[in-house]
């Protein structure tokens, strides 16, 4: 598509976070969380997460585990979830728009690079989740650009998942639909749907965080162009529709 929305009046958005991940040999969940609560305003509020009860040695042989999240902060908007090598910044629902979003992450980031000596950075993603609701399987891949045949089965009404890794630039998306999906809100009320989640990840070459924080603005801003165009080209035109996109003029 040419012109991409600059906002859905209808948000099908369900999730969006930042990552950046280190080959530190510092393990960040002893150190952010006390300099964040210190260093923010107001202070966050700290938990610890289930994957924190694991001895560390595990959590380093097991991949799934190497980047769980140890420590989280709820603070403001917002949530930082700090694992070993890794910090999450995400958003509560509903999700503050992205110049807020962008502020945040160079903001958190400044901060951190504060610290030094963290480690250089290996890579940093942004991730976005939506939920395009519909009732039945056969009209949540309708909302969608997707044929999928497998065999003899072409799919058109049944439950499915797709998971796709498409290499553009110097940028790897993980393309995820789930069709089928459920979920319940706050309130009790349940939803239905088609997942369409976009990860987009940048790998670089190793750089310190300092190095990392004061020219990530360009990158990132990128970045989120790079994955808000792919999540609109998985959509028909007629499911963009329906969410009330609102373009800017060009004139």
């Amino acid at each position: 598509m040419e012109q991409l929305p600059e906002r859905l009046e209808r948000e099908p958005l369900v999730d969006a976070l930042f990552e950046v991940r280190l080959n530190s040999t510092a393990l960040l969940a002893d150190i952010l969380p006390g300099f964040l609560f210190h260093d923010l305003d107001p202070r966050p509020t700290i938990s610890r997460m289930p994957a924190a009860d694991i001895p560390q040695p595990l959590r380093a042989e097991n991949p799934d585990l190497q980047f769980a999240p140890l420590i989280r902060l709820d603070w403001k908007e917002y949530l930082i979830s700090v694992g070993d090598k890794n910090v999450v910044i995400s958003c509560k629902m509903p999700y503050p728009k992205w110049q807020n979003f962008r502020a945040t992450i160079l903001d958190l980031t400044q901060r951190i690079a504060k610290i030094g000596l963290l480690g250089n950075v290996e890579r940093y993603s942004l991730k976005y989740v939506n939920l395009i609701q519909a009732p039945t399987h056969a009209e949540q891949i309708a909302k969608i650009k997707i044929a999928i045949t497998l065999g003899e089965v072409e799919v058109s009404d049944n439950h499915a998942s797709l998971v796709v890794h498409r290499h553009e630039n110097s940028i790897v998306h993980i393309l995820s639909v789930i069709v089928g999906a459920e979920g319940q809100l706050a309130d009790g009320r349940r939803l239905f749907g088609a997942v369409v989640d976009i990860d987009s990840i940048r790998n670089i070459e190793g750089i310190s965080f300092l190095a990392f924080a004061s020219s990530l603005e360009p990158g990132l801003e990128e970045l989120r162009k790079a994955n808000k165009r792919k999540f609109f080209s998985c959509l028909t035109t007629e499911t963009i529709d329906e969410m009330g996109p609102v373009y800017v003029s060009n004139e």
